[in-house]
C-alpha cells in the first residue's frame, strides 16, 4: 500500500511540475521600452566621372531597448525594405521584441524593424508596461480573417529562412523603352606625359589627365600644363558624335 501511494505522489508531482512549466513558459515576443534611437550618416565614393567622385550616403540607426533586466543594442541600415524608425519611438515608448540569434525584431503599432544585435548588457528592472500599452500592442497579434486557418508563425511580419512563400505574381509586360536621344556632343580623351597634368578647355579647368571630356560641336582650344613643365596647347574642331584623343607631351622648363 505504501508503495502504491508513493507512486501516486511521484506521478502527481511530475504532472504538477509539467503544468507549472507550461504555464510559466514565456512567449517568444516580449515587452520592452525604447532607451535611445541614434542616427549616423557615412559617405562613400560610388564611382568617378571625369575625375569627379560621385558620393553615396549610407544612413544607419542604432536602437537600444530595455527588456526585463537587460539592455539590447542593435543597428540597421536604411534600405528599400527598411525605412526610418517611427517618430513615436522615443525613450520610454513600449514595443514588442523578439531575439533570434544575432538579430532583434521590434514591433509597435506604427512600425516593425529587424536589427543586428551589437551589444547586450545588464541593467536594472524595466518599468512595467501598463495595461493600456499592452492592449495597444496586443492588437498586433490578432491574425487577419483570411489567415485564421494557417499555422501560427513567430516573428510576424518578418521573413525567416525555410518558410514557405507564395509565388510572386508575374510582372505585367512593360512597354519598350523609347530610343535613346541622338547625341549632341563629341568627346575628347586627353592623356599626357607627365601624368596628372591639368587640362583647360577654352580657358576653363576640366580636371587632370587622363580625362574624357564631352564638348559641343565647334572649334575648341586645349591647354595642358603642370608646374615645372612648359604648357602644351592645341586647337581642335569637334563634331557631333566624334570620339577623339589628344596625347600631350610636356617639355621641362
Amino acid at each position: 500500500m505504501k508503495r502504491v501511494l508513493l507512486i501516486v505522489f511521484v506521478l502527481a508531482g511530475v504532472v504538477l511540475i509539467g503544468c507549472s512549466g507550461f504555464a510559466g513558459a514565456e512567449s517568444l515576443w516580449q515587452y520592452g521600452r525604447i532607451v535611445a534611437v541614434k542616427k549616423s550618416v557615412t559617405t562613400s565614393t560610388k564611382a568617378w566621372v571625369v575625375n569627379t567622385p560621385l558620393d553615396e550616403e549610407h544612413t544607419q540607426y542604432t536602437i537600444s531597448v530595455h527588456v526585463q533586466d537587460r539592455i539590447i543594442v542593435g543597428n540597421y541600415e536604411i534600405s528599400a525594405t527598411q525605412s526610418e524608425p517611427p517618430p513615436e519611438w522615443t525613450p520610454g515608448s513600449a514595443v514588442k521584441l523578439e531575439v533570434g540569434g544575432d538579430f532583434m525584431y521590434l514591433r509597435s503599432a506604427t512600425g516593425s524593424l529587424r536589427l543586428h544585435i551589437t551589444q547586450r548588457k545588464t541593467a536594472g528592472p524595466m518599468q512595467q508596461v501598463t495595461a493600456e500599452e499592452k492592449k495597444r500592442l496586443s492588437e498586433l497579434d490578432v491574425p487577419p480573417q483570411s489567415s485564421q486557418s494557417q499555422s501560427p508563425q513567430s516573428m510576424i511580419g518578418f521573413s525567416k529562412a525555410g518558410e514557405d512563400k507564395a509565388d510572386p505574381p508575374e510582372p505585367a509586360p512593360q512597354p519598350l523603352p523609347p530610343p535613346p536621344p541622338a547625341p549632341s556632343t563629341g568627346s575628347v580623351t586627353v592623356r599626357s606625359t607627365p601624368y596628372l597634368s591639368e587640362v583647360f578647355v577654352d580657358g576653363d579647368s576640366m580636371g587632370y589627365t587622363p580625362a574624357k571630356i564631352a564638348l559641343g560641336p565647334g572649334k575648341h582650344s586645349f591647354r595642358v600644363e603642370k608646374p615645372g613643365y612648359k604648357a602644351w596647347m592645341k586647337e581642335m574642331t569637334i563634331t557631333v558624335g566624334s570620339e577623339l584623343t589628344l596625347d600631350a607631351t610636356l617639355g621641362k622648363q
